[in-house]
């Protein structure tokens, strides 16, 4: 009985100590990039077999018997990570980075609404000099991306969506496709579209939904781009510098500092660029500054910031007709030198975003934004000044939960945004007697949308989701000149469109390890731009009408053998109705609803890694290719509505500027010892710049390649540096094309314009850049 009563005692003595030795640490796992939770990531305590997955939040809590002084976390498709632990109290935070090598499509069979959604990372836009998307987004199906000028005016087109409007201004503003950063919107309540705010050298991942897929951005029909700048390396602070020069001219410097910690991020850069460019008047000058962080405030909580000032200036060259084109003369228009055209822009863009986990099923996140622009643009025939301020509010709340056997997740938020502009300037008929038609206006513009959508996923890795957006759009147009001459102070025009809901339903099957099949069935809309409502006269048409689309979509996507091997294919359907239209009557340009356009077409994508390895000397590689067949098709389009006599039917006409196949491969090869291998070759078709399709561009083939080199040179230094080429073939090729009814358009010999100038080329020839990086780590 004594030994059994000293046995009893010895027991409850060691409970409490054995208790006090156990030591628990809680945390999250997040994507260092997006700052998005990572669920089903591997957290082990350091040195043991200790471990667990995060939940669909990307929570996790460990218990050990000994204290936790590190943990290992490593997820498919990012970069493993060894983490300090320090007092057991405090929450962890581990951001992992995405891997160089991770394949597209690693993820498929996540929770992704919109599966043909297309997602570059780093590796992906540093496929060339990084300082445009150009090369990265025109090897991607569906997507095809011009700019203005050598480094500004730049458009993204998904799918084939332009806007059919003619004139300097819609060629290149965007309609129909919604932009943001960070969260904050690009895309202003008057619908126009300016990626020249935009430093996309210092991107670190763009995310493009095609078509009206994307409930909770208003259902665009152009579709959505989602641009997330580049974060720090989790777990170092370092400061970088880096210098790229290329031909005709080419360089830039940038300057940063980047600091990260388990609990805040911080990114502080600085870039200056020159250009020359390769024909009279085309070079630019262009400045840029950012600052963005994060800060855990605690668990459950996350406030994020985000600030860019942009200065920049670029000449106009503007576009030349086909023969000097084809020449490959390096000419520029004489009306654009004659009044040196040209684009000043000072813009800012500020942002908060604060993020927030309410309870265990419940999340929230909220952004306050400001944006602020001023443009002075000299164009061929007259000038512009604007200057204009954004501000506005988008909150999202999230839901996730398990159901018995179903996972249900699902959001319910809302945007309002507020536009002022104040223009003015004079437009100039460029033909006798030249008569000068100034402006000077004040507008304002409102556009909000509540959004839902909601996916369940059921048993059989069957996935349901519906969502819809309802939409509102208000235009006020106070033209401070009346019949051009005389000061207006009180009349106000105003525009405001009906409500509009527009929904989208589709379904997901999964199956093999890592893959699905979906089909979907979105509305898409798009309200007309401020600037189509006010024609070239000053008048105001309140007449105008949104244009509208449904897309049919059939897909499926995922990887296979060990994910070495991944594939997309969708088919898709978008009918577009009320399309705006550009018309001309006695030297007035105003904008019309004047047609039906169809767009369908094919885009399949696929990379294989036959090596994945960073323990063999040749440590990757992974060849790739995409396609894309678009057939656009204009189905009941009108050069107007008046249906007189001088009414002219484009139905059955291809969509100008839309390539009928697009084609793109390339290989990338890497090594242990640093070097990586990147190439491209891309076809593009001829495509129509007319309306009636009596005149075309040729296609072109472009072949590139890079070849870069990244080291730790010393514990503290380390080494990035490239060189690569564009256009090695020499081919001859445009980086921009503008359309119109016809070949003359407004621009007659008669009136003393071009003929068919349309083209703005691409320099003739193959093209070099290379870059040296030096990075500090402390």
């Amino acid at each position: 009985m004594k030994v059994l009563a000293t046995a009893i005692l010895l027991m409850l003595t060691a409970a409490p100590l054995t208790l006090l030795a156990q030591s628990t640490v809680h945390g999250s796992v997040v994507d260092a990039q997006t700052g998005s939770p990572i669920a089903g990531a591997t957290v082990v305590v350091a040195g043991t077999a200790n471990g667990t997955l995060t939940d669909r939040a990307g929570a996790f809590a460990l218990t050990a018997p000994d204290s936790i002084s590190g943990l290992s976390v490593s997820s498919v498709g990012y970069v493993s990570a060894e983490v300090s632990v320090g007092s057991p109290a405090e929450s962890v935070v581990v951001r992992l980075a995405p891997a160089h090598e991770r394949l597209p499509g690693v993820e498929v069979t996540a929770r992704r609404p919109t599966p043909s959604a297309i997602e570059l990372g780093e590796p992906d836009l540093q496929r060339a000099s990084g300082l445009s998307l150009e090369q990265s987004i025109n090897t991607q199906p569906g997507l095809f991306m011009q700019s203005r000028t050598p480094w500004g005016g730049a458009r993204i087109t998904i799918r084939g969506y332009y806007p059919s409007t003619n004139g300097n201004s819609p060629n290149s503003n965007g309609l129909g496709s919604q932009v943001f950063l960070n969260d904050i919107p690009i895309t202003d309540a008057t619908g126009l579209t300016v990626l020249d705010d935009i430093d996309f050298a210092r991107l670190g991942s763009v995310e493009v939904i095609k078509g009206p897929a994307s409930s909770g951005y208003g259902s665009a029909i152009g579709g959505t781009v989602l641009f997330s700048s580049l974060r720090p390396e989790p777990g170092r602070t370092s400061v970088n510098e880096q210098v790229v020069a290329g031909s005709y001219g080419l360089l830039r410097s940038t300057t940063s500092f980047e600091t990260a910690t388990s609990h805040s991020d911080l990114v502080v850069d600085y870039g200056h660029q020159d250009y020359d460019s390769f024909r009279p008047h085309s070079g630019s000058i262009k400045n840029y500054a950012h600052v963005t962080g994060d800060v855990n405030l605690s668990e459950r909580q996350t406030l994020s910031g985000y600030f860019s000032y942009a200065r920049s200036h670029e000449n106009l060259a503007g576009e030349i007709d086909s023969a000097p084109f084809y020449a490959r003369e390096r000419v520029s228009n004489a009306a654009y030198l004659a009044n040196d055209s040209h684009i000043d822009l000072n813009s800012v863009i500020a942002g908060v975003t604060d993020r927030y986990r309410i309870g265990e099923h419940f999340t929230n996140q909220s952004t306050l934004f400001a944006t602020g622009r001023f443009l002075n643009q000299p164009f061929a025939h007259g000038f512009t000044d604007n200057t204009q301020f954004n501000f506005g509010a988008r909150t999202a709340f999230g839901y996730d939960a398990q159901l018995g056997s179903v996972e249900l997740t699902g959001s319910l938020g809302a945007l309002v945004q507020r536009s002022q502009i104040a223009t003015n300037g004079v437009f100039i008929l460029p033909f006798p007697p030249f008569v000068e038609r100034p402006t000077n206006q004040e507008n304002s513009a409102t556009n909000g949308s509540i959004f839902t959508e909601w996916s369940a996923t059921l048993p059989h890795r069957v996935v349901l989701t519906a969502g819809a957006s309802l939409n509102k759009n208000d235009f006020a147009i106070h033209n401070l000149l009346k019949d051009g001459a005389l000061f207006d102070t009180t009349t106000t025009q105003r525009k405001s469109f009906d409500w509009v809901v527009t929904p989208r339903v589709s379904v997901s099957k999964g199956f093999a390890a890592n893959a699905l099949a979906y089909a979907s069935v979105s509305a898409g809309y798009t309200p007309p731009l401020l600037s189509n409502v006010i024609a070239n006269t000053g008048a105001v048409d309140l007449s105008l009408e949104p244009e509208r689309a449904v897309q049919y979509e059939l897909g499926t996507t995922g990887t296979y053998l060990n994910d070495r091997l991944s594939t997309q294919l969708d088919v898709f359907d978008i009918e577009n109705t009320n399309k705006l239209v550009s018309e001309t009557a006695n030297s007035a340009t105003f904008t019309t609803n004047a047609g039906k356009q169809r767009n369908r077409g094919i885009e399949a994508s696929a990379a294989y890694a036959f090596v994945r390895d960073t323990t063999r000397m040749l440590s990757l590689v992974r060849p790739w290719l995409s396609y894309s067949f678009t057939d656009a098709k204009f189905i009941d389009f009108r050069s107007d509505n008046n249906n007189s006599s001088t009414t002219v039917s484009f139905s059955g006409n291809a969509v100008p500027r839309v390539p009928r196949n697009t084609f793109a491969a390339g290989l990338d090869l890497g090594t242990q010892q640093g070097f990586l291998l990147t190439s491209s070759f891309l076809h593009i078709d001829k495509v129509p710049v007319t309306f009636d399709n009596s005149t075309y561009v040729r296609g072109y083939d472009l072949l590139s390649a890079k070849l870069g080199y990244r080291r730790a040179v010393t514990r503290h230094w380390m080494l990035e540096a490239f060189a690569g080429g564009d256009n090695l073939l020499g081919n001859t090729f445009y980086s921009f094309l503008f359309v119109g009814p016809n070949i003359q358009g407004l621009a007659t010999p008669a009136q003393g314009g071009t003929g068919d100038g349309y083209i703005i080329p691409a320099p003739y020839g193959a093209t070099g850049y290379g870059s040296v990086s030096l990075r500090y780590v402390f």
